[in-house]
């Protein structure tokens, strides 16, 4: 299976408060001490890589890759062709914020060979931006989708946030209704999750920050899925929407158990057996790379038969397509038993179609629940 190249820009203009990715606002030196080790850890990992050279997608993420300057990003993209094989490379994909977009920066980040963008608009609430601690306004996020609109050939995503302090499914609906405004080919959104040690965690544990109820939360999710439906994008995952042949190839290598090579402070990379997880801190990581790369210092995990079968069965369900049910059965040795099946589609929760096992609307937000059931009910392997 071809490979996918991941490469982690750990800056932003400014900290989100609900944000505990690997990023931080630091000076252009920082910028360059980082951008260098990244070029050595691209030269490392393609001296040792003994898989498939031949790369289908590459994303830049973050952070904000949009922040470091179109030179950074050009001589990365010319140490990974000395790597490996970008030759037949089908999506090349940049995350962007709508405060750092500007129409010199986007013809730069076309003649280096990005296709796809990602836009973070997350709200076009003045109120709700505020409290998510985003640098942008709702008027430049519009101005921002309007230029990624007027872009011939270029696709792009829009991504928005649910289940805000003090949202009502009506005011998500209307962040939505105001994206679809721009045609975008693909659309994310995502429930808020409090992560631990971001702004939004103390705020919670101070009780300063009451979140919709359950019946809200799953309003704004099932609308905005049934909005998205009738304008044309249709549910590939469960977080993901996109016009037909406009998904997120690099996305769906993923839940497809596609090898990876990631490159920066906290990246994930996987073989096909192993992952592994490169120093988070962005400090660490330089250490790292001074001392050269050792693999001591990474977070290693090599995944056994049951943890495999798990994210087999967990990743296939997110997806709109489900998973293949003799193939796992086959590759796993197990057996399900029917039961289970017949349980949850008599709940109108999941259905068995030309061999594939898919959730049906009622069953996205069990999601969780039905992989435990299906798991939990695993008969013991056979010989197969």
């Amino acid at each position: 299976m071809s490979l996918q190249l991941y490469i982690h820009v750990p800056f932003c203009e400014k900290k989100c408060h609900y944000c505990d990715f690997a990023s931080w606002e630091s000076p252009a030196v920082t910028q360059r001490k980082w951008f260098e080790t990244t070029l050595e850890e691209i030269d490392r990992a393609g001296k040792q890589w003994t898989g498939d050279r031949k790369v289908r997608t590459v994303f830049f993420g973050g952070g904000t890759p949009s922040v470091v300057p179109a030179s950074f990003l050009e001589k990365i993209l010319v140490k990974l062709r000395a790597n490996f094989d970008l030759s037949s490379i089908e999506e090349m994909t940049l995350e962007v914020n709508p405060s750092s977009l500007t129409n010199d920066k986007l013809n730069a980040w076309r003649q280096l060979g990005f296709g796809r963008v990602s836009l973070g608009v997350q709200s076009f609430d003045p109120d709700e931006l505020k409290l998510l601690g985003r640098v942008h306004s709702p008027e430049g996020a519009q101005a921002a989708l309007e230029l990624l609109a007027s872009e011939p050939g270029l696709r792009f995503s829009g991504d928005l946030i649910f289940g805000l302090p003090g949202q009502t499914p009506e005011r998500f609906l209307q962040n939505l209704e105001m994206l679809l405004q721009y045609d975008p080919g693909h659309v994310s959104f995502y429930g808020l999750t409090v992560e631990a040690g971001t702004m939004f965690d103390r705020w919670h544990r101070d009780g300063k920050l009451v979140l919709p109820d359950g019946e809200a939360y799953q309003a704004m999710y099932s609308e905005g899925v049934a909005l998205l439906k009738r304008r044309g994008l249709h549910r590939y995952e469960v977080s993901n929407f996109s016009k037909p042949g406009k998904e997120c190839l690099h996305n769906q290598g993923y839940w497809r158990d596609a090898p990876y090579l990631a490159f920066g402070p906290g990246a994930h990379g996987y073989d096909g057996v192993r992952r592994w997880m490169n120093p988070h801190d962005l400090e660490d990581y330089l250490r790292w790379g001074e001392q050269g790369f050792p693999d001591a210092s990474r977070e290693w995990d090599e995944l056994d038969a049951e943890a495999r079968l798990a994210e087999t069965v967990s990743l296939g369900l997110r997806q709109a397509q489900g998973f293949n049910l003799v193939e796992v059965e086959l590759k796993h040795g197990i057996r399900f038993p029917v039961s289970v099946f017949e349980k949850w589609e008599t709940a109108k929760c999941l259905e068995r179609v030309k061999g594939s096992v898919r959730l049906m609307d009622e069953g996205w937000p069990l999601l969780d629940e039905i992989c435990a059931d299906l798991l939990a009910k695993t008969k013991h392997p056979v010989v197969v």
